[in-house]
């Protein structure tokens, strides 16, 4: 296969971070479901209102957990992120393959009998089983070395972006940044270095996740979001 075109290059970094947004929101959604089940005026409150939950007026979070599982219109939704990841898997068949197509189809399939389904969360297990299936077929099928690192980069970009934004799972960026920096100078594309400098600096930093202030939150997520140049963000 020859050399990437631009459009295919944001679509292959763009379905990566897609899947692992359904992935990753997924399992943020259930954890925190756990937690307001035995903590009713625990964390997940506050983190839930990163998602859209107002904490504020005693809301009922059982209907707001179903929205941001099953709510197409919705785009913090794990539906909505999967058919994103659907849209530019679609485009991206001579690159990817087949068989990874499929598996995004099936994860895409199994959100819908889900939604369906008297037991909603214990059925979202089928999804996790597909994405996980389909980052198996990224190793497995994509031939180009770029192409699976552009996949792989937009899913320890998009898990980076996710644990900082909901204050999720902290104790895991440094693993991510250790991954992020081990493929990033192979996805053939430029990226901001003094974005990733101090990406790297954040999550390194003395004291690190213990002392992880809202300031440096925001640092964080700025630096993230600067990494990659913006084009058509499909």
């Amino acid at each position: 296969m020859g050399s990437l075109s631009l459009e295919k290059v944001d679509h292959l970094l763009w379905l990566g971070r897609y899947v692992e947004r359904c992935y990753t929101t997924m399992g943020f959604l259930i954890h925190a479901y756990d937690e307001a089940l035995d903590f009713p005026d625990g964390a997940w409150r506050e983190q839930l209102g990163e998602l859209g939950f107002d904490a504020t007026n005693g809301a009922d979070p059982i209907p707001f957990f179903r929205d941001s599982l099953f709510n197409g219109q919705n785009p913090s939704s794990v539906k909505f992120s999967m058919s994103a990841a659907f849209d530019n898997a679609v485009v991206l068949r001579d690159v990817i393959g087949t068989e990874c197509l499929a598996y995004v189809q099936m994860a895409v399939n199994s959100i819908e009998a889900a939604d369906r389904s008297d037991s909603p969360l214990l059925s979202m297990q089928n999804v996790r089983d597909d994405i996980l299936a389909f980052k198996g077929c990224v190793d497995e099928y994509i031939g180009s070395d770029t192409a699976r690192n552009l996949v792989k980069s937009g899913f320890t970009v998009e898990r980076m972006d996710l644990y900082t934004r909901l204050r999720y799972r902290l104790e895991r960026l440094q693993q991510e940044a250790h991954r992020l920096a081990g493929r990033i100078d192979r996805i053939g594309i430029a990226y901001d270095k003094e974005a990733f400098n101090k990406t790297i600096q954040l999550v390194y930093s003395p004291g690190f996740p213990d002392d992880f202030t809202r300031e440096r939150q925001g640092e964080l997520l700025t630096a993230l979001a600067a990494l990659f140049p913006e084009r058509s963000l499909s």
